[in-house]
């Protein structure tokens, strides 16, 4: 992702979340106003929106509202929000208007995966990076 003159970016790494969950909040949220794109997490992290599942939606239930299958992954929407914010703070350090940004870009990869030693021999904990830009529009 190449970071464009009107633009700013977060980047999280080896977070602990599925990034098939965080692929699916990044396209909920990607194209809004920040203020919007926040609002929208926070109604996840409370479960009064769901996030609807494009992709990864292989025996998922439908939602109540007008949408198919989705889900509400609150671990997910905590860490975007969380940088979101990052992003957001960023902008303004660059200089940028905070009243015309929206999220520009959303990407979303797998992380390392570790065993972990001694008792939970063999299991491999999910982890992603994630890079946010938010940009003036």
């Amino acid at each position: 992702m190449q970071v464009q003159e009107h633009e700013a970016v977060a980047r999280g790494q080896n977070l602990a979340i599925s990034h098939k969950h965080a692929r699916e909040v990044g396209e909920f949220i990607k194209g809004d106003p920040v203020e919007k794109a926040r609002r929208k997490l926070e109604k996840v992290i409370d479960k009064e929106l769901a996030v609807p599942y494009k992709r990864f939606n292989k025996h998922q239930a439908h939602k109540p509202g007008n949408m198919d299958s989705g889900r509400y992954p609150v671990k997910t929407a905590e860490e975007v929000l969380r940088l979101l914010n990052s992003a957001e703070q960023n902008a303004i350090y660059e200089g940028l208007d905070e009243d015309r940004l929206h999220v520009t870009g959303f990407m979303s990869n797998r992380g390392s995966r570790f065993h972990t030693p001694k008792r939970h021999r063999g299991r491999q904990p999910k982890r992603s990076h994630i890079t946010l830009k938010v940009g003036e529009r």
